[in-house]
């Protein structure tokens, strides 16, 4: 599931950045082949629209939806936990509203599911574990149970949470410590797109290709109608009709599509 309260975009001198909000809805998408390629769109007679919760038909696929959740044989919106029962009781924890920051855990019998049980750090090993609030991990290390921030990549304490948390926040293990990917990171052509960043707080930045490096892209003016879309975090899609890149916010998609 996509996790996570989005908080507000942070503007780094003259780069590009992109965010989650400023992704391409459903409606900038003028044919049913494009429309198709989202997973969260459904094309509808003449139109792209968002995709209902009843219209998931994957167990997996129904789950990364923010609001939506798998029960049985079927995709809905999410009610309350203890609406749920579940044949293995580990897909407790992939159901709820992250929007609403809900979230389920199995009960003591196994099936059923009951609200997320949030518990303080203990001071022996055996009772560090889980998580102690929303954001904050109980983590045994050097004798000590520490309150772990997962959300920024400097508070990862070693290698091993750097690496289990670090793809989405965009953090890399390096200099022995746990630290930011920046574009200049990347050193093949092929790698150099984006800048992760901290996907909580969402915020990365588009990177390109100069001949020699990756660097800090400062337009999308190096994107065409192959990887507009996809290269830009979704927050650019190509104008046919101009020829060029442009944000999805100010995008008018065509009114008719010629065969």
């Amino acid at each position: 599931m996509k996790i996570f309260v989005l908080l507000c975009l942070l503007f780094l001198g003259h780069s590009i950045p992109v965010t989650f909000k400023d992704q391409c809805k459903c409606s900038k998408f003028p044919s049913e082949t494009t429309c198709l390629e989202q997973i969260n769109c459904i094309w509808n007679t003449s139109i792209c629209q968002d995709r209902s919760c009843s219209q998931y038909y994957n167990k997996d696929k129904c789950n990364a939806v923010s609001h939506c959740s798998w029960n049985i044989s079927n995709c809905r919106e999410f009610t309350k936990c203890t609406d749920y029962f579940m044949n293995d009781p580990f897909d407790c924890y992939k159901i709820g509203n992250q929007d609403l920051n809900q979230f389920c855990m199995p009960t003591e019998n196994g099936n059923y599911c009951k609200d997320y049980e949030l518990a303080p750090c203990g001071n022996f090993e055996d009772d560090c574990s889980g998580f102690q609030s929303q954001w904050n991990l109980c983590y045994w290390y050097k004798n000590t149970c520490n309150v772990v921030d997962i959300r920024y990549c400097d508070t990862q304490l070693n290698e091993e949470l750097c690496f289990i948390f670090g793809e989405g926040l965009g953090c890399q293990w390096k200099d022995n410590k746990c630290q930011m990917i920046t574009c200049s990171d990347y050193t093949t052509e092929s790698t150099c797109i984006l800048q992760r960043q901290n996907f909580i707080e969402d915020g990365p930045l588009l990177c390109m290709w100069d001949g020699t490096k990756c660097i800090e892209a400062k337009d999308v003016s190096h994107l065409d109608y192959s990887n507009c879309l996809v290269n830009s975090f979704y927050n650019y899609i190509w104008d046919s009709t101009k020829g060029v890149c442009v944000s999805c916010k100010d995008y008018t998609p065509p009114t008719s599509q010629t065969p």
